[in-house]
């Protein structure tokens, strides 16, 4: 599945994504640059669930904002997404990887990394192979 027909399977209450601006002031706050395909979701669609893989929801730029912020143990881990069932995936800006991590104890000691990158990370959500 490439970029393009992921941002067509998601489905959100907004009818636009974020500006360019938008994430580049964020990225800037935080000293790491989001993935180009993931720059490109934000852009079509700010947030939204969908069928990638069994299911994922994209969270938006506030909420990401919101866990990057002001949870405290997160250490350098920025959610993105989540499996609707409890499971955050984030960002992990150390590790430059991709990790799962319980929503109920957002902290750096319960993440498990699931993926070696971002385009990773899609492989393995759409073809079913995420173990998290």
């Amino acid at each position: 599945m490439n970029i393009q027909e992921i941002i067509k399977t998601i489905k959100t209450n907004e009818s636009i994504g974020l500006s360019e601006k938008d994430i580049t002031d964020f990225e800037k706050e935080i000293n790491w640059h989001f993935p180009t395909d993931y720059r490109e979701i934000l852009m079509a669609v700010d947030g939204g669930y969908g069928k990638i893989g069994d299911f994922i929801l994209i969270l938006d730029l506030n909420d990401i904002i919101f866990y990057y912020e002001d949870i405290e143990n997160l250490d350098g881990l920025i959610p993105f997404a989540s499996d609707g069932c409890g499971i955050a995936f984030a960002f992990d800006k150390k590790a430059k990887k991709i990790v799962s991590i319980p929503m109920d104890c957002l902290e750096r000691n319960y993440a498990k990394i699931i993926a070696v990158n971002y385009d990773d990370f899609i492989d393995r959500i759409c073809s079913h192979k995420l173990q998290y």
